[in-house]
């Protein structure tokens, strides 16, 4: 994707404010422009103390007074209507964090499944935290530290040609350009090592999520050294990186302070040297070096604000990248369907072929046709990457197709999110579950106002109420990220009462009871045939334990994306085909 510069980046975070953050920019604009004018006040007070009271003999204590109180006075305005734009900065810095987070989130929700598959989770993650941090930082940088700095270094520069003879404010200004070329001399060396560092800290991300994820299988094997040894290769390999461009900065450093040390003397050596002669006063002198230092002091800044604000710049970028990362096909603008659906004929596949878009080589299913019924219970078989899982995924619209699918009348293309979540339910292997309570996880994804008893015979007919009645906070019981605080059957069991609150007119079932003990699954088996009997669903099942789908209407039998099967289980296990050597273990 094209990187965008500074000013794109900028023009897309001020999209993100609403009216009234816009409209208080404009009181941090005022407010910055006061402080700054503030700020040229001491100089001048200092050099008229000195020039028009402390020159004179005998003057009394009481005369410095009134320019005491006018230093004091406006160092704490200064100081107080800073703090007011800080807070107004801040403000509207978490505004903005809240919608950015919002549309990125968005973003990834709705990208393609192929993104997911080519990038790490620790990766996606890590780069989100970092991205967002770095944009929301950009902002408060320009309107904390750069503006400011810029402001303040007008006002020094208006002061010193209103105060100082020419003669000695245009070699006071020289400072300015030879500072500013260093600084972006150092940026643009640097631009390519914070991508570098980026990209590290990203593989790190990716590992340590990785890691944690494995903690099991690494203790199995014993692995906890090896690991720590992979580790720390990466962990060295990235803090090079980083001493690479740590180096480099303190030589531009080094560069910067030599350049202002020198004018410094310089400035302090040609004031003296024009007081000598009469031409400037002592208090022009002290007001010079205070001016100077004023000048210098924003400059002292900018290397560190162009510094961050290059590195900002580089996360922003990649922010607006993951904002900008084109939703999946499934989200594509399409009407919501209003076909009358009655047809018998629920599901029908015609011609189908699929491919991963990472290898588009590799035909998954080929030319596959089939014909549902309502109310059908269907059964798959087949051998590992047969097709079985890539036939749901197509039936529900999670990758693209080439190919005809009609459900329930009405072309898939045709369809969208809401529509498919509308006709169809699928319990995959591993369940997906949130951190919250037993309820919420049950009710999830259901947009209806729901009673507590449709819960409950939800949760009977996942053969799983008697479980959550007797919990301590029963329904309410609050479950750990991904459900990991109860065993694999009771997460696919909370998975199935969901579906059974739901009661599709399509029900999906991925290897949804393996982890049920057979007392489990022929209770809820029971309760499925019976949503088939009572509610016309059409069921469609998955299952590597063939004896689940003894009860089906039909089973089709899948090898290399094609259907070589079908029939009815006793037919098939007595036939000499694949479901048969499956059915007796000749072939896995």
């Amino acid at each position: 994707m094209k990187k965008n510069s500074l000013i794109s980046i900028l023009n897309k975070i001020y999209r993100l404010l609403d009216f009234k953050q816009k409209l208080n920019f404009v009181f941090i604009l005022i407010i910055m422009v006061t402080s700054a004018i503030f700020t040229q006040i001491t100089p001048k007070a200092i050099g008229w103390l000195t020039d028009d009271v402390l020159s004179v003999s005998g003057v009394s204590f009481e005369k410095v007074i009134p320019f005491l109180v006018l230093i004091l006075v406006v160092n704490v305005a200064n100081e107080m209507i800073k703090i007011v734009r800080r807070v107004m900065v801040e403000d509207i810095a978490t505004r903005t964090e809240k919608k950015a987070r919002g549309i990125v989130i968005n973003s990834l929700l709705m990208a393609p499944l192929s993104y997911f598959r080519k990038n790490m989770t620790g990766n996606i993650h890590g780069r989100l935290n970092r991205c967002l941090d770095g944009t929301i930082k950009l902002e408060k940088l320009l309107f904390m530290d750069f503006a400011p700095a810029i402001f303040n270094s007008i006002a020094s520069v208006v002061t010193i040609f209103m105060t100082l003879p020419f003669t000695l404010a245009m070699p006071m200004l020289l400072v300015i350009p030879i500072g500013t070329i260093l600084v972006f001399a150092q940026i643009h060396s640097q631009q390519g090592i914070r991508v570098e560092l980026l990209e590290s800290k990203s593989g790190m991300d990716g590992t340590i999520v990785e890691l944690i994820n494995g903690i099991e299988v690494i203790r199995i094997c014993d692995s906890v050294d090896f690991e720590t040894d992979r580790l720390n290769d990466k962990s060295e390999f990235l803090r090079c990186k980083e001493m690479k461009h740590h180096k480099a900065m303190a030589l531009y450093d080094c560069l910067k302070f030599f350049n202002q040390a020198v004018f410094t003397v310089l400035i302090i050596g040609l004031s003296t040297y024009l007081a000598t002669k009469g031409i400037i006063s002592v208090g022009a002198v002290l007001t010079a070096y205070l001016c100077f230092n004023q000048l210098i002091k924003p400059l002292e800044e900018l290397h560190r604000i162009f510094d961050e604000v290059s590195e900002c710049t580089v996360l922003a970028n990649d922010f607006f990248e993951m904002v900008e990362i084109e939703n999946d096909f499934s989200y594509s603008e399409t009407k919501s369907s209003t076909a009358t659906r009655t047809t018998e004929e629920i599901i029908r596949i015609h011609n189908l072929n699929f491919h991963y878009s990472e290898d588009k080589e590799k035909l998954i299913l080929k030319n596959f046709d089939i014909e549902i019924e309502k109310g059908t219970y269907l059964g798959i078989a087949g051998p590992s990457g047969c097709g079985k899982s890539s036939l749901i995924k197509a039936i529900c619209k999670l990758e693209k197709t080439d190919g005809t699918i009609v459900l329930d009348g009405t072309n898939i293309n045709d369809l969208n999110r809401k529509d498919i979540a509308d006709m169809i339910a699928l319990v995959p292997q591993s369940p997906f579950l949130i951190a919250g309570t037993i309820y919420e996880n049950i009710t999830y994804g259901i947009n209806r106002k729901i009673t507590m008893a449709e819960v409950e015979e939800a949760a009977k007919k996942a053969y799983i109420f008697d479980y959550i009645n007797h919990l301590p906070d029963k329904f309410h019981t609050v479950l750990s990220e991904g459900g990991t605080n109860l065993s694999g059957g009771q997460r696919q069991r909370i998975a199935i009462a969901r579906v059974f609150l739901r009661n599709p007119p399509i029900l999906i079932l991925d290897e949804a009871t393996s982890a049920l003990d057979n007392t489990s699954e022929k209770h809820i088996q029971t309760e499925i045939e019976k949503m088939q009997k009572n509610n016309g669903t059409t069921i469609i099942a998955i299952a590597h334990r063939l004896t689940t789908l003894k009860k089906c209407d039909k089973i089709i039998v899948l090898n290399n994306g094609k259907i070589i099967e079908e029939g009815i289980f006793d037919e098939l296990v007595e036939r000499d085909g694949m479901f048969s050597d499956m059915y007796y273990g000749r072939l896995k």
